[in-house]
């Protein structure tokens, strides 16, 4: 994507927060002929030191995971909080409005998770994730049940090989300026502009 120096970030923790924070991501790939296809799916990133993986499952029906088995290469685009800034908040009135957002992607190589336990060891963690407490509604499925939902879809790791964090904060504005925005947001009726002003004051540090 378009990074300037002054909107990129190479802190693996933000790029963790942000997954975290915003887990649907957009899982880019080839299809058969070759064009880009995406999949909107949930992901978590797993714990593995300096690096990334990221893991999610699929419909079997959808045939995208047939073509990645092929290619294996993916993009997953992971998008944040959002919101407008307008030029109002300014020292100069030669200026016009913008947008500040954050966005992770992550490219890498994706793994297929197929056997029956390995991907009911898959839900659990999503579970444990997302409802820790669904665990007890699903172990209290009928055997006959989980496994037909099981073999309904198809999981996946993804090992991330290159990652790219945009930050745009109005990081490039003066502090009084950035200062009015992040306030502005913050006061703000809508859950993005809020989420927004606490990503600018976490960088703001």
């Amino acid at each position: 994507m378009y990074l300037p120096t002054h909107f990129a970030s190479n802190d693996l923790e933000h790029a963790r927060r942000l997954v975290a924070e915003h887990p649907l991501a957009l899982l880019v790939g080839p299809d058969a002929e070759g064009q880009g296809f995406g999949s909107h799916l949930p992901l978590v990133a797993l714990p593995d030191g300096d690096g990334l993986w990221l893991e999610g499952h699929m419909a079997r029906a959808n045939p995208h995971w047939g073509w990645l088995s092929q290619q294996r290469h993916v993009l997953a685009v992971f998008s944040g909080p959002s919101a407008y800034v307008s030029p109002r908040h300014y020292e100069s009135s030669k200026n016009v409005p913008t947008w500040n957002y954050a966005a992770l992607h992550a490219y890498g190589d994706i793994e297929l998770i197929d056997g029956q336990s390995d991907k009911d060891a898959l839900l659990k963690r999503l579970i444990g994730r997302f409802e820790p407490d669904y665990a007890e509604q699903w172990r209290g499925l009928p055997e006959d049940y989980q496994y037909k939902l099981l073999g309904a879809i198809v999981g996946f790791r993804v090992r991330v090989t290159r990652w790219e964090l945009k930050l745009k904060m109005s990081q490039n504005r003066a502090v009084v300026e950035r200062q009015r925005i992040r306030e502005t947001l913050a006061a703000s009726d809508r859950a993005e502009d809020r989420a927004t002003a606490e990503w600018m004051a976490r960088l703001e540090g």
